[in-house]
């Protein structure tokens, strides 16, 4: 598919067959608009494979926003136990 020395053959079949010249330039087109397609193909699958396993490392880490959540939950359970245990003591 490197598409050396097809002009040579083409015009060689021309002698004979003068409209052969379409037969090869749409053979031309689509052989390399097929080849073109499975590149490109093959790129976006690798792209898009490195895209999801991006999105499943980013699901391992913890945001930073549910951390400040989860300790502000914290301190109000804390405050509540300790409002708690004088009660606790004096009975």
């Amino acid at each position: 598919m490197t598409f050396e020395d097809w002009t040579y053959v083409m015009y060689e079949t021309m002698e004979v067959y003068p409209s052969s010249w379409m037969f090869y330039l749409f053979f031309i087109f689509l052989t390399a608009f097929a080849f073109l397609n499975m590149v490109m193909g093959r790129v976006l699958n690798v792209l898009d494979e490195e895209h999801q396993q991006a999105l499943a490392e980013d699901e391992d880490h913890v945001d930073i926003n549910d951390v400040m959540l989860e300790l502000h939950e914290l301190k109000a359970t804390l405050a509540r136990v300790e409002s708690l245990l004088p009660n606790a003591r004096s009975q």
